[in-house]
């Protein structure tokens, strides 16, 4: 794998292509997609919900069988989704990360939390997505020092777009209290 040099247009593209490329390897979609998200928001169905997190609890079960059984992380994921066709945020993102590995993109899969600031600093969602075209000199956990030619691929939320433009997306999920602004908190990459 290399490392892209390339400007934020292409970088842009290449997360377009490697979306496009998962869309093409399940064509009939997966199943925690952005549209099946917004039908349980908006439906607010328990039934639809409780069916929804036992189809991706499923999936991460069948993840972690292929795991114990020696595979890497991101083939029991293909491998797992694959058989369900169940997919939430961290599995699309690493079905995407799989996808620029193999047009040879050096990418991460970041998962993080969105917060409240505040003393407790409230935590209102968790999500996971890949970053590519961080500059060399970032500190990962830091998203504003991911650089101007950083783009998020977010599969889930079908977004491909500059950092800031992501963080702005993902604070519109948040109602900050008075005094209070948006935060975001790395936890894990890979």
């Amino acid at each position: 794998m290399h490392i892209s040099f390339c400007g934020l247009k292409e970088n842009v593209l290449y997360g377009c292509k490697a979306v496009g490329d998962v869309k093409k390897d399940f064509p009939n979609g997966l199943l925690m997609s952005n549209t099946y998200y917004d039908l349980f928001e908006k439906e607010k169905n328990l039934e639809v919900q409780e069916s929804l997190e036992a189809a991706i609890d499923r999936t991460r079960f069948i993840v972690d069988q292929y795991i114990r059984q020696g595979f890497s992380s991101k083939d029991a994921v293909e491998k797992a989704v694959k058989k369900t066709g169940v997919a939430n945020c961290g599995e699309q993102a690493v079905l995407v990360s799989r996808k620029l590995d193999e047009i040879g993109i050096s990418n991460r899969v970041i998962q993080m939390d969105i917060c409240r600031n505040s003393k407790d600093r409230f935590v209102t969602g968790g999500h996971t997505f890949c970053l590519i075209g961080a500059s060399q000199d970032m500190d990962i956990k830091e998203p504003k020092t991911w650089g101007e030619e950083a783009v998020v691929v977010d599969m889930w939320l079908g977004i491909v777009k500059k950092v800031s433009e992501a963080l702005n997306y993902f604070s519109g999920f948040v109602v900050p209290k008075k005094d209070e602004h948006i935060e975001f908190i790395v936890k894990t990459y890979y």
